[in-house]
């Protein structure tokens, strides 16, 4: 898979990946492939409808387009979907693909979801023209924690995977977490829930 080259103004990212990550859910819902399902102009007037309700509290990007969205999922966001679709085709051993796996939440932080379970590797998705950044991976590690204290899902390995620039950034959960923070997985992720349980605690004041 090569870099994806887009023509469009990058100010209109967010709307594709939105796009592009709702047609991908679709396509593993219902059996079919996003090409398929593209042929549907209907759902595809639906989903630039969900991600412009997702994206309408986002001032930032409110203004970056001057509040002008577009009607319809686009061809860029069909063409992401694909890539989306390909990269998982070709990792059948990675199954079943649970799309937002929820996870509880713990003390501070509420239930939140992540964007793929494959199997036993939770994937971030990212659609952006940027390198990996500390962020991303920090957010899997959060819902890593999380799951280590509720023990909803058998999670191994995460990654980071940017089908705009092809790449995937792939670790077991105990690399990692050693990496982040020289601590093994369990004593890391009992630190941040420990955190997470006890911050109103350490943080009240009398």
């Amino acid at each position: 898979m090569n870099p994806f080259s887009s023509g469009s103004d990058n100010s209109q990212n967010d709307f594709m990946a939105e796009t592009a990550f709702e047609m991908f859910t679709k396509a593993v819902e219902t059996g079919k492939d996003v090409l398929t399902l593209a042929e549907d102009q209907k759902l595809l007037t639906d989903v630039a409808g969900n991600a412009i309700s997702r994206l309408l509290g986002l001032k930032t990007y409110w203004r970056s387009i001057k509040q002008k969205f577009p009607k319809t999922a686009t061809e860029e966001s069909i063409a992401l979907a694909v890539r989306m679709e390909d990269y998982f085709a070709g990792r059948p051993a990675e199954r079943p693909l649970v799309i937002q796996p929820r996870f509880k939440g713990c003390g501070i932080l509420d239930s939140c979801y992540g964007d793929i379970l494959a199997g036993s590797c939770l994937y971030e998705s990212k659609m952006v023209d940027r390198n990996l950044r500390s962020a991303d991976l920090r957010q899997l590690l959060i819902y890593c924690a999380l799951n280590y204290g509720s023990r909803q899902y058998v999670i191994d390995r995460v990654a980071v995977l940017n089908v705009r620039r092809a790449t995937v950034y792939d670790f077991t959960v105990e690399a990692l977490a050693r990496r982040a923070a020289r601590k093994s997985a369990p004593e890391l992720f009992h630190h941040i829930t420990d955190f997470l349980c006890n911050f109103e605690t350490m943080h009240q004041t009398t």
